[in-house]
């Protein structure tokens, strides 16, 4: 049995498995990566690159002074945790380095970040020269940088936004430092960070805003505190005259000086320099005591300075856009296959068989039919249904594919629908957008086209349009139930297709081994530890970065009074029905009806194989005539 639930877990596995693309890269100090140096996966990004990039660092301490050319756009690196992944290096200005050059202030940095689009999550960049001057751990001279829970550590001159004209974002981040520890010309916004000054009294910034350019730095929700003496802190000087940096809601221990600035004894930039604050707190947020040169903004003034506001530019960037948008490849991911789950099957299940059948004669089929087009992109579904007339409309069936959210199409369960057709259903299988060409929830504003694409035609096909399912496999049954749970719900109807008045209602739900909840104590989702999780190319985070996405995804949390009934079934892996029993019981109490059917030694890719593939068809046959009241062949 051991063996047998081994192998079940292999299967589910192979069906979200990918083959690592060339555009993730692992580097990792014991060799187990693809380089044992970062700078070697930087130099292995291609020149002038267009395609995003992943790099994951595994945990390790990274001596190395690391350059990311101006020509190698579009790269994320990824670090397991950021205090378990270190890049460091201790070079200082004065330095006489190997070629018996004299260091400076640029040329001592760590970490220098020359290309555009680059992101960083779970990493920290040091300078570990210490207290011996300007020792900069992170230089970023390319536009559209992003920080994410990193760290950055060091003495003077730590953190360098350099370049003018760029924007950066840091979010959820730890800065140190001495003096002047955030400098630097570029327009930098700070959300929710900490930053802490060591030991000595200083200055947190310097910024040297170019004049005519918008902003300089800004600091919203931020903590400010250290290691230093009690009011021995100035919040920022001018390193040139028209420095520009906004505190907007900031806690502010007692460490900051109460006058908050200084002019750098440059008496003339107190004209030309923009200090200002707005709604500080804490016991260094004594506004009365500030400097008279700086401004204490009006609520309205402060609504100039949103994230959107300060950094959209011209080309409307969104610094909190997907992080891990690598996987959007656009080239179609054949990773899962009929063929190849059945070549594994076979292993342990040697009489398993494929489902095949000719058309049977009293069904008809059009394929290839477009029901949404999206740009140039014509999105098709194939029709089955009974070629008798009947007096009644009939019911559907829309059949949702597996393959975690990135592989699959609908051709898996033609077999399904014709079975279906042949029992008195029209049913439908349809394409949708993959995580290979979009993100989450596009997938599912596609099907909601595809139900109004259903009860548009509803007199074509003699389709009843009150007794309209949703059935899926894997991640087309977490797309199935998805479906139903957020009946009536216009957060997730999307705007596609040309059948916007008509309702993308389902009326019953058959959802086969997909998932019902991404964060559960059940599920196995998420886990990116040994290679990106199928999920997580799907929502373009992973469940720590933004796990508020992968709720709203999970079919458990919507449930409500517009859910319909429910059909699971399932095989023997526990994880592919995570949530389910916490749905039958939020269905129970709402008095709606469920059923659920498990298969005890049944691999998670049972619906297509027999012996499996007709009890499945039974019982969705028996459940939907009995929700929908109707006695058909």
């Amino acid at each position: 049995m051991r063996n047998v639930l081994l192998l079940c877990l292999l299967l589910a596995g192979s069906v979200l498995a990918q083959t690592t693309p060339k555009n993730l890269l692992i580097v990792a100090q014991d060799g187990s990566g693809d380089f044992t140096t970062v700078q070697a996966a930087f130099n292995a990004i291609p020149l002038n690159n267009t395609k995003d990039v992943l790099i994951r660092i595994k945990k390790g301490v990274y001596k190395e002074k690391l350059t990311l050319d101006s020509t190698k756009n579009h790269v994320t690196i990824m670090g397991e945790d950021p205090e378990g992944t270190i890049l460091t290096y201790d070079d200082f200005s004065g330095k006489i380095n190997p070629q018996g050059v004299k260091l400076g202030t640029t040329t001592s940095t760590s970490t220098r970040i020359v290309a555009n689009d680059f992101t960083a999550i779970n990493i920290t960049f040091a300078n570990s020269a210490g207290p011996v001057g300007q020792a900069v751990a992170m230089l970023v001279d390319g536009d559209r940088a992003r920080f994410i829970n990193c760290r950055f550590l060091g003495c003077q001159d730590t953190l360098y936004p350099k370049r003018e004209g760029t924007r950066q974002y840091y979010q959820n981040c730890y800065i140190e430092g001495t003096v002047d520890f955030i400098f630097g010309w570029a327009t930098a916004y700070f959300q929710q960070c900490h930053i802490r000054s060591k030991l000595q009294g200083g200055y947190y910034t310097a910024a040297s805003t170019p004049q005519g350019q918008a902003h300089g730095f800004v600091f919203n929700e931020c903590t400010l505190d250290g290691e230093s003496p009690e009011a021995s802190v100035y919040l920022g000087r001018p390193w040139r005259d028209y420095a520009q940096t906004v505190f907007l809601n900031c806690t502010m221990s007692n460490v900051v000086k109460p006058e908050g600035w200084h002019n750098w004894d440059k008496v003339h930039a107190e004209k030309t320099a923009f200090y200002a604050e707005y709604g500080s707190k804490g016991a260094g947020a004594i506004a009365s005591k500030r400097v008279a040169w700086s401004k204490q903004l009006t609520e309205i003034e402060a609504q100039k300075y949103t994230i959107w506001k300060v950094l959209a530019g011209k080309d409307n960037w969104n610094p909190q856009g997907p992080l891990l948008t690598f996987g959007l490849t656009n080239v179609p991911d054949t990773s899962f296959n009929v063929p190849k789950a059945f070549s594994q099957l076979q292993k342990q299940y040697p009489s398993a068989s494929k489902v095949s059948f000719p058309l049977p004669i009293s069904v008809a089929e059009e394929r290839n039919v477009t029901y949404c087009s999206v740009g140039t992109r014509n999105l098709q579904l194939d029709v089955f249904y009974p070629k008798s007339k009947s007096k009644k409309p009939r019911p559907a069936v829309l059949v949702i594919h597996g393959g975690g959210w990135r592989s699959g199409d609908r051709t898996h369960h033609v077999p399904l629908a014709q079975k279906l057709a042949e029992q008195g259903f029209v049913a439908v299988t349809v394409e949708y957008r993959l995580s290979t060409e979009v993100l989450y929830p596009a997938a599912v504003h596609d099907l909601k086209a595809a139900v109004r694409w259903m009860r548009a035609n509803a007199k074509k096909y003699q389709i009843d349009p009150n007794k309209i399912a949703s059935l899926g496999f894997s991640a087309g049954g977490q797309l199935a139930a998805l479906l139903g749970t957020t009946n009536d719900n216009p957060a997730f109807e999307g705007s596609q297709g040309e059948y916007m008045a008509f309702s993308s209602r389902v009326n019953a739900i058959v959802d086969l081994d997909g998932t019902l909840a991404f964060i559960h104590p059940e599920s196995g989702e998420g886990d990116d530890s040994k290679g990106i999780s199928a999920a997580t190319y799907w929502f373009g985070y992973n469940k720590t970065q933004k796990p508020e996405l992968w709720h709203e995804a999970g079919a458990l949390n919507h449930v409500d009074k517009n859910t319909p009934p429910i059909l699971f079934v399932n095989s023997s892996v526990d994880r592919m029905h995570a949530g389910r029993d916490d749905m039958r019981r939020k269905l129970d109490a709402l008095h709606i009806y469920s059923e659920v059917h498990s298969f005890p030694d049944a691999p998670h890719t049972f619906v297509l194989f027999h012996p499996w593939f007709e009890p499945v068809l039974n019982h969705s046959v028996r459940f939907l005539n009995k929700v929908f009241e109707t006695k058909i062949k």
